[in-house]
């Protein structure tokens, strides 16, 4: 009789939608941030998986060749001046070794402070929408120019 009633759905008439929804809305904050904060902590350190940060170490090298004239085209077209503009690049691209580890670790802490967003109910839709900026970059970082023009064609 109990499997009979459980088919017909009155076991669940007292789970509102509502509350389900909660319920899903909650789960994927929580899954979404423990994955951003991996994500982020193997960028940042090589405490979490030394392998991981090994290979993200050494792609850095890649994305910051695809980020930097970009970045270059944004500093002249807001009229920064020289000075300036290498200060930006040594704090937010490279530290001049031509490693990009600095691009890497800022992506890295970005993706941990919206990580901790996505957990709080007041900033969680900051924290989202942050993140689909960060990840709006990657097609544009992970697609090597060949590859891309491959894809369109």
């Amino acid at each position: 009789r109990s499997i009979a009633r459980l088919l017909s759905g009155r076991a669940f008439s007292y789970v509102s939608a509502a509350m389900l929804g909660s319920f899903v809305r909650k789960f994927l904050q929580i899954v979404l941030a423990l994955m951003f904060l991996m994500s982020g902590l193997n960028k940042v350190t090589d405490m979490v998986h030394a392998d991981t940060h090994k290979f993200l170490a050494s792609e850095a090298k890649h994305w910051g060749k695809i980020w930097k004239p970009l970045f270059d085209q944004v500093w002249k077209t807001a009229s920064v001046d020289s000075a300036t503009a290498d200060m930006l690049d040594l704090l937010l691209l490279d530290d001049g070794s031509s490693s990009y580890q600095i691009l890497m670790k800022n992506i890295g802490y970005s993706e941990i402070i919206c990580a901790l967003f996505l957990l709080l109910n007041t900033s969680a839709s900051f924290g989202a929408l942050f993140l689909a900026a960060i990840m709006a970059g990657g097609p544009f970082t992970h697609i090597p120019p060949k590859e891309d023009k491959a894809l369109i064609s």
